[in-house]
């Protein structure tokens, strides 16, 4: 059984509710019998009315019925805390906090326990049906940065779901140059196996900014249906940098054009400073849809300098009543190299 664990934090004065229980523990937990819960009693020991406001948990796991109503002094009130062990094996520590009296009031409720595990089925290990028998428990990888003259590595995980024995390849639709792909020739049946990716981002190489790669593989030379796909940002190595660095200063970061037509094009100036004491370099200039901006890599900002540009955005013609567009710019900024720059505009 939980124990949930109420911990009172207040304000300068006393909390106006007071709770029986201020810890529970639910022990072990079987994600496969559901919800667990518990129903704390508190008392409103102030002499006025008190509704609890507010609830404010630290995951969506953990949530709480309670009522809205204020309760008289002297009143006598109940809390369920609702956990949710979904997806949640292994040890777990929660939070949720009650807010009441105006504001004046908080209570935090820590919960804890340990998860069992349900069994796993095939479709839960490997949620990706790619075809031709094949499974595997991802089809996106997005790598993150990778500096220049580094390598990073991920893996996703294949299954033979069939009864025979197959071979394996793979058809680019999308390739960077960059991405290794290690995967295994052949797999018997309910044979499971690692395939590896790697970025390495060589010195002296363009690859700076968003690089993306799409494969499909093929099972005994037939492409399956499912597209796998993953992205890295090249970004300058910092590690090797020298004792001079820039600092970029990019305003706006964020532009609402309001209200405006559809085919309409609407623009905003930026202005991209260098406050730091080395040269700024421009790396890349990744757009989004409709959006262009009259700057490009290479673009240089000296020391204490300002370059301004100018950004425009295309309404697109069909969409959402609110739209968006903007740019991402990777700079030889160690401080953060790249910077996204996004608009948004509302359609009459």
């Amino acid at each position: 059984m939980l124990h949930l664990c109420l911990h009172a934090q207040t304000s300068e004065e006393s909390p106006a509710l007071t709770f029986e229980q201020q810890e529970w523990n639910f022990g072990r937990i079987d994600e496969q019998d559901g919800k667990v819960s518990h129903t704390f009693h508190y008392r409103n020991t102030s002499d006025h009315f008190v509704a609890i406001e507010r609830v404010y948990s630290s995951c969506g796991c953990t949530t709480g019925d309670y009522s809205r109503r204020p309760l008289k002094a002297g009143g006598e009130g109940t809390f369920t805390v609702i956990f949710d062990p979904e997806g949640r094996s292994g040890r777990v520590e929660k939070s949720i906090t009650l807010v009441y009296d105006g504001g004046k009031g908080r209570t935090t409720l820590h919960i804890k326990g340990r998860v069992n595990p349900r069994p796993r089925s095939v479709a839960d290990e490997f949620p990706y049906d790619l075809g031709g028998g094949l499974r595997s428990d991802a089809n996106y990888r997005a790598f993150g940065n990778v500096a220049e003259g580094t390598t990073r590595s991920m893996t996703f995980a294949l299954l033979n779901n069939s009864s025979e024995p197959m071979t394996i390849g793979v058809e680019w639709t999308t390739r960077s140059g960059a991405l290794e792909l290690n995967i295994p020739d052949e797999l018997a049946p309910s044979e499971r196996a690692l395939a590896t990716m790697t970025y390495a981002f060589g010195r002296g190489e363009e690859l700076y900014g968003l690089r993306r790669d799409c494969f499909r593989l093929t099972v005994n030379g037939v492409a399956v249906e499912q597209e796998f796909n993953t992205n890295f940002i090249g970004v300058d190595n910092f590690e090797q940098g020298g004792d001079l660095s820039p600092r970029a200063e990019i305003t706006p970061i964020y532009h609402d054009f309001g209200t405006a037509e559809r085919g309409s094009m609407q623009s905003v100036e930026v202005a991209i400073t260098n406050s730091g004491d080395g040269e700024l370099v421009v790396r890349a200039v990744e757009l989004r849809e409709g959006t262009t901006i009259n700057l490009k890599a290479g673009d240089r900002v000296a020391p204490g300098e300002r370059l301004g540009c100018v950004l425009e955005y295309l309404v697109p013609e069909l969409g959402y009543d609110v739209t968006y567009g903007g740019v991402m710019i990777v700079v030889n900024d160690p401080h953060k190299p790249v910077r996204e720059l996004r608009v948004s505009t509302t359609v009459k």
